[in-house]
């Protein structure tokens, strides 16, 4: 199967509802909305004749119809995610499986999506106990993400679902005996005026296809939508997920977006002809408001709602150009150039060797009137107090975020998509940096780059809740689209270390970029400063 056409591809495979409200039509219309980059190719695999009323008549794929839809989408595209809705019978399951197994071989970079459509068309009546357990035996074992309702996880994992412990568990069981992430639709079922999701994922230690995603359990909590014109919502939210981990979007990432999307979507269905409509305004979010919160499991399973912290002291809105460097020599050579925010960043050293540095790289910050943050090295920033602190992912368990806050000192931290930018967020740092950007030099990262389009979303969300740095991989011919974005702060690494002239790179850098807002010591060593501006 080859293709040089660069388009990420979503194949859909279900049935045609004859509204287009659900099924392939709802596939389609989610997987590339907006003229996202995404194109929708689809395998049929029943036709029906129905609508919102009543259902009339079904007609089902032979498997010679199948293959040569298969064989007609493999000649002349590659897929890059595969979302899987209704299949008729079990011929179609084993067709698939049969089908995905031989796929995999080649394209260890594919995702399979499926939303299990378990009741019988015509009776609206549960499947069959052969027919289920042949999605269980033949398609799981080649599925990435199952995304069920409560009614369709219940089915898979035997087991009555009454609450969020219940929803938790049936994911927790899907996921291992079928080695797959999950995601449970919850709707209403567990939070009166709250639709709450359950996702358990795959460890990356034991699957490392999964390595770049952000976490393995979480839940997510919006406002429950009260519409009749639902219809689609299932396939609606499974095909969003697919269009955009087509566009390399994490799982994680991908349901946070998609619930925004959904979510808004309801708000605004309407009746389509003379009964129910489904959802069929699709926009990407631009406010924070429309994002859904996130939950821990035992959040979720106690329902109960996060608290809203303290928020660390702010930082400006405007940081401007914020380099990162790996010692004192490097840090006073740029603040002498002008440079106003400055992350001192010198790894692996043990407290006795890095305080040298740290109490020197402080007293630079006094001298120069800028804003020195501290990478890693907290309990030393709190002892000779510091401007800021900056944390990567994997040292917030190991910080005392409380100690930080509680000795005035300002919070950076680092995220790698919008889920983490989401869930860090409501820690109240004092800003994000949203990362990384391109491909890096200083270190292997498990995610993939996020390039601008995904930055220039992240800004969009979060420019009203905290100072925003874009930071990874940007050399100056890459600075003016990272501005593009709308960020007014960026981080660089190696374009000035590694740069032949550090010092007219740094001066060329701070008139594009901005050395951001003023920042003041005063005679008692006080800092302060212009928030905005």
């Amino acid at each position: 199967m080859t293709s040089s056409h660069q388009m990420p591809i979503v194949w859909a495979i279900g049935g045609v509802d004859s509204l287009n409200l659900a099924g392939l039509g709802a596939d389609i219309r989610s997987a590339s909305f907006g003229n996202n980059g995404v194109h929708c190719a689809t395998i049929v695999t029943c036709v029906t004749g129905q609508n919102s009323k009543a259902f009339r008549a079904a007609q089902t794929m032979s498997s010679a119809m199948l293959d040569a839809q298969w064989h007609a989408l493999s000649e002349q595209t590659t897929a890059n995610v595969i979302k899987v809705g209704m299949l008729a019978d079990i011929a179609q399951v084993q067709w698939l499986a049969g089908k995905l197994s031989s796929l995999r071989a080649n394209a260890p970079a594919l995702r399979v999506i499926y939303d299990p459509v378990l009741r019988a068309t015509a009776s609206n009546q549960p499947v069959d106990s052969q027919l289920l357990q042949a999605i269980k035996d033949y398609l799981l074992p080649h599925v990435d993400l199952l995304t069920p309702n409560t009614i369709e996880a219940s089915m898979l994992c035997g087991r009555e679902i009454h609450n969020a412990h219940d929803i938790l568990g049936a994911a927790q069981q899907l996921s291992a005996q079928h080695q797959l992430n999950v995601l449970i639709k919850g709707g209403h079922a567990i939070a009166n005026n709250s639709s709450r999701d359950c996702y358990i994922g795959l460890s990356a230690q034991d699957f490392p296809r999964f390595a770049s995603e952000p976490s393995q359990g979480f839940a997510l909590a919006s406002d429950f939508i009260v519409t009749e014109h639902s219809r689609g919502s299932g396939c609606t939210l499974a095909s969003l997920i697919a269009g955009l981990v087509a566009q390399q979007y994490t799982f994680c990432d991908a349901i946070v977006v998609a619930k925004s999307i959904l979510t808004r979507a309801l708000t605004k269905a309407t009746a389509c002809g003379n009964d129910k409509g489904g959802l069929l305004d699709l926009a990407m979010p631009n406010r924070f408001e429309q994002l859904p919160s996130v939950l821990s499991l035992a959040q979720f399973v106690n329902q109960k709602v996060p608290c809203q912290q303290t928020p660390f002291l702010p930082c400006p809105s405007n940081l401007g150009l914020y380099p990162v460097v790996d010692n004192c020599l490097w840090l006073e050579r740029l603040l002498k150039l002008g440079v106003k925010t400055i992350q001192l960043r010198a790894k692996d050293l043990s407290d006795e060797l890095a305080e040298p540095q740290v109490i020197e790289a402080i007293a630079l910050g006094e001298k120069y009137q800028a804003r020195v943050f501290i990478n890693d090295y907290w309990r030393l920033a709190i002892k000779h107090q510091a401007y800021g602190v900056h944390l990567g992912q994997e040292d917030l368990t190991q910080a005392n975020l409380e100690q930080i806050k509680d000795a005035g000192l300002r919070l950076g931290l680092s995220t790698h998509g919008i889920f983490e930018a989401l869930e860090v967020n409501a820690l109240g740092p004092s800003y994000l940096a949203l990362g990384h950007i391109y491909a890096t030099q200083t270190k292997d990262m498990p995610s993939n780059p996020q390039g601008i389009d995904k930055l220039s979303l992240q800004v969009g969300l979060f420019r009203e809740q905290r100072s925003l740095v874009a930071i990874g991989g940007i050399s100056t011919d890459r600075v003016a689209p990272v501005l593009g974005s709308g960020i007014a702060s960026v981080a660089l690494v190696t374009a000035i270390t590694k740069a032949d002239d550090a010092d007219a790179v740094t001066k060329a850098l701070l008139k594009q970029v901005g050395s951001g807002c003023a920042h003041r010591v005063n005679s008692h060593g006080a800092q302060f400063e212009v928030i905005h501006g």
